[in-house]
């Protein structure tokens, strides 16, 4: 007998529309109402940190080239730019137009079982910049997927000879996937991981060392030649805004050639224009096995990452119709981010905006050299290259090791932090300009402002940091730790949003 269904019982709860928020809904939130949600839905945690930093209730109405407009009618500079992704700057005109010329003839985003023009022009387009044999890409959509593709591809070519290790510098920052973790040293990021590649398969070196890098590797030799896969480098050390000796990076590569180690230069922060060249490495007579790209390369709107190798080394790696797929990602080259980083590098090249990052480097790095002069015991150290530079801050370390282990003593580690805090707080609030710093390294406070930044731009950033050490950095922390004060005393019964 059939099942009698009755229309007139509500339907199931599956069946109802979810309280959902509208996009119109979205936008409309003041920061009260988001902070409560990012809070519950997101990261609690992370929005206490941007709360220490007095980041949480900045709200942003519209991002232009360099400039954030808050809702309060403040405009707030971009030294930071997502830590290097926004290098055309925000919401550039030809980034929106080539977003806007996908949706008007609706191009295909995801094509997964016919080939990706877009895809082929990108790669070809990287080809014509890149130096020769790099002129075969794979494209992900973050720098650590670009780099865990490198390390794949090197492991497919070398572990038939018996290798099983890779080689990294101490101090280096590629990614938080499972691969790219098991070379991360910068931060202690490992805990509680279980690594992609176990600490006991990876070797590591002092940066910018070029003794102990031979000494490593000869230390690593096997009866029948070297156990280590692959070696990957920054170009420029990120985390410490640190460039090599010159001619390190060259040394490097020929040393992995004449020991068949594979090279990779990990340009994801530095790579796209940033130093004033295209990659970092182009500063050097060296070309690597593999070079990794990301940020950027996005135009500041776009997910976008590459790997790019030799077709030589893509043959030994992937070279059949069964094995060309072994590694691949859904997003990967999706239509719209590729016509977004087609036009970024166009826009890169037309607009001269690498030359520009050169320029505005050499401007940004004489008015630091300046301001060291006027403070040489608070600014100890001006480091980097073209539009990625950063300052190291005298917070007595030289007196305090002589007392504890300042490289991993807690409280010192804390006292650093809010040091650092206080002046990127500074800036913001009494300044209006936005820097960041990374908990590798806390007394080095980072400048990465987008490739169209002015002069007077860059004159309202030491202006800033001018009248912050002239109060004294003092100053900077005991308005710190009040405002603080004030933020945990004004809601001492809920929970810390």
């Amino acid at each position: 007998m059939a099942t009698q269904i009755r229309d007139d019982l509500p339907p199931p709860a599956y069946m109802l529309k979810p309280d959902l928020l509208s996009l119109d809904q979205a936008l409309a939130l003041d920061m009260g109402q988001a902070n409560r949600l990012y809070a519950d839905h997101v990261n609690r945690y992370m929005l206490q940190i941007f709360g220490i930093l007095g980041l949480d209730r900045m709200d942003v109405r519209a991002a232009e080239g360099t400039v954030l407009h808050l809702t309060d009618g403040r405009q707030v500079l971009d030294f930071s730019t997502g830590m290097g992704v926004v290098g055309l700057g925000h919401n550039h005109p030809r980034v929106i137009e080539a977003e806007r010329l996908c949706h008007e003839r609706r191009v295909i985003d995801c094509a997964k079982l016919s080939p990706s023009k877009l895809q082929a022009a990108l790669a070809y387009n990287l080809a014509q910049i890149l130096p020769d044999p790099l002129d075969t890409s794979f494209f992900t959509t973050s720098g650590a997927e670009a780099n865990e593709a490198a390390m794949k591809l090197a492991e497919r070519i070398q572990t038939p000879k018996g290798k099983r290790k890779f080689l990294c510098m101490k101090g280096a920052f590629h990614g938080k996937t499972h691969g790219a973790l098991a070379l991360t040293t910068a931060t202690d990021v490992h805990q509680g991981f279980l690594l992609g590649v176990p600490k006991e398969n990876v070797v590591y070196v002092p940066y910018g060392d070029i003794d102990a890098l031979r000494a490593a590797v000869a230390a690593e030799a096997m009866e029948k030649g070297n156990g280590i896969i692959a070696a990957i480098i920054e170009p420029i050390r990120g985390t410490a805004c640190e460039v090599p000796p010159p001619g390190y990076l060259a040394a490097f590569a020929q040393l992995c050639r004449d020991n068949d180690i594979l090279s990779i230069f990990d340009e994801v922060k530095v790579g796209t224009g940033r130093t004033g060249r295209f990659c970092a490495f182009m500063h050097e007579n060296v070309v690597p096995d593999m070079v990794t790209l990301a940020k950027t390369l996005g135009g500041g709107k776009c997910a976008m990452g590459a790997m790019v190798t030799s077709q030589a080394l893509f043959e030994r790696a992937y070279g059949n119709r069964n094995d060309c797929n072994l590694h691949s990602s859904t997003f990967s080259g999706l239509g719209e981010s590729c016509a977004v980083a087609i036009e970024t590098l166009n826009t890169l090249y037309d607009d001269g905006l690498i030359d520009n990052a050169a320029e505005m480097g050499l401007y940004l790095e004489t008015r630091l050299e300046a301001l060291k002069a006027s403070y040489p015991r608070t600014l100890i150290d001006i480091r980097g290259r073209g539009l990625f530079r950063a300052i190291r801050l005298n917070f007595r370390e030289d007196l305090a090791s002589k007392l504890i282990d300042v490289s991993t003593n807690p409280l010192f580690l804390t006292y650093q932090t809010v040091l650092i805090g206080a002046v990127a707080r500074q800036l913001y609030e009494r300044h209006n300009v936005i820097v960041h710093f990374q908990p590798g390294a806390r007394d080095i406070l980072h400048f990465m402002p987008p490739f169209v930044v002015t002069r007077a731009q860059i004159d309202q950033l030491i202006d800033g940091l001018d009248d912050i050490f002239a109060r004294g950095i003092a100053d900077s922390a005991l308005r710190f730790v009040v405002e603080n004060a004030k933020r945990v005393l004004s809601r001492p019964f809920a929970k810390d949003r």
